[in-house]
């Protein structure tokens, strides 16, 4: 149930008007009673106080912005609750209008308009990152194009209601599993529910998507029914443009998205700025200068040893293995050696045998077989000396 105009919260806003409203309450203009400032008052929804979710998400976004400082994010000036025990928030006074609005009246905006507004909205979040923050709803309804002299373009970036933080004990708003965002600019680890994996790159995911629709007036995923676009999103491709939006983006610009929009965190650019700067580049017509190579963080515990030789760090040749036809060839003479011999004493004692046999025939080693000494031939015994008597 809205506020009745007139009310005035916290003794100091004077709700003069109703802005909008939405699911999770309304955004009524107020001024303050006693400067007369205009501010607007986002109240949260009565019957959202009810769940405890809700009520953590709104108390969220009040402890994170109210945290943040950055000209293009929107700045928080008071908090309150209701005399019913409705928590309210108070923020600056925005003229303008958001980028949704802005898209849904034009379909897609001009390069010169494209390239600051990612700039800006570039710069605010890496300073929410800078505190552990991640966004994690970004998408054109919470990009407000806001009116200041001076600047074509002024971006405010509002609605942390769902983000996450990082590195402080605030209550977790989410379980595991759970997906929370806008499917069609959420980034793959957002759409499979895992929690743990959301950090500043799911953020980029989702400005690459606003500037992929502000180029070319289309999503660059989108299906009929939310469980088929989140599948799109974690696996699939983005779906092909036409040719009057395909050449609207350059190939410098295709590069820079196509990296922004990597299904691995680690393929994209390593900072929301970063991706920014090649924007920006792209946009002039540069190609994407690479990013250096990070050196690798040295271990602390081990000492870093200095490169070996040149020659010492090649490994030793093993010793030449001796061939293995070899093998049989040895084993073949080893046989005829044990042969030969079996031969050799074989014959000795054929020989023998038959000398004693037969002596006539005068076979060598027949004086021997008889047990005498070798006979001598005629002419030895002619050489000998006669004995003396």
């Amino acid at each position: 149930m809205d506020l009745p105009l007139g009310t005035v919260l916290g003794e100091s806003y004077r709700l003069t008007r109703l802005i909008g409203t939405g699911g999770m309450g309304s955004i009524y203009e107020a001024a303050h009673t006693g400067a007369g400032k205009r501010v607007a008052v986002k109240v949260m929804a009565r019957e959202m106080v009810a769940y405890p979710e809700a009520l953590a998400r709104f108390r969220r976004e009040v402890k994170v912005t109210s945290a943040l400082e950055h000209p293009h994010i929107v700045h928080v000036v008071d908090f309150g609750v209701t005399p019913s025990g409705v928590p309210y928030l108070v923020m600056e006074y925005l003229e303008g209008e958001d980028l949704d609005r802005r898209l849904e009246r034009d379909k897609r905006v001009a390069i010169d308009t494209a390239v600051p507004i990612v700039k800006q909205v570039a710069s605010a979040l890496a300073v929410a990152h800078a505190e552990g923050v991640v966004h994690r709803d970004l998408k054109p309804g919470n990009v407000f194009l806001t009116r200041v002299p001076q600047h074509d373009v002024f971006v405010k970036v509002v609605d942390f209601g769902i983000s996450k933080v990082l590195k402080s004990s605030v209550t977790k708003l989410t379980v595991t599993r759970a997906v929370f965002g806008t499917p069609e600019y959420m980034a793959p680890e957002q759409a499979a529910g895992q929690v743990d994996w959301i950090d500043h790159r799911s953020d980029q995911w989702s400005l690459a998507c606003v500037a992929w629709q502000m180029l070319s007036g289309q999503l660059p995923f989108w299906k009929p029914d939310v469980q088929s676009l989140l599948n799109q999103v974690v696996a699939g491709a983005p779906n092909p443009l036409s040719p009057a939006d395909a050449a609207r983006i350059t190939p410098e610009l295709r590069q820079v998205l196509d990296r922004a929009l990597s299904k691995r965190r680690e393929d994209r650019f390593p900072t929301i700025n970063a991706f920014a700067r090649a924007f920006e580049a792209a946009a002039d017509g540069k190609a994407p200068a690479p990013e250096p190579k990070r050196a690798p963080t040295p271990v602390a515990s081990a000492p870093v040893a200095a490169p070996a030789p040149r020659e010492a760090s090649r490994p030793a040749r093993a010793a030449p293995r001796p061939s293995r036809r070899l093998g049989p060839w040895l084993l073949l003479g080893a046989v005829w050696l044990v042969l030969g011999a079996l031969g050799w004493t074989f014959r000795a004692e054929l020989t023998a045998a038959l000398a004693k046999r037969f002596p006539s025939l005068g076979l060598p080693g027949a004086s021997s077989a008889r047990g005498g000494a070798p006979e001598e031939d005629g002419e030895h015994r002619r050489r000998r000396a006669p004995k003396r008597p």
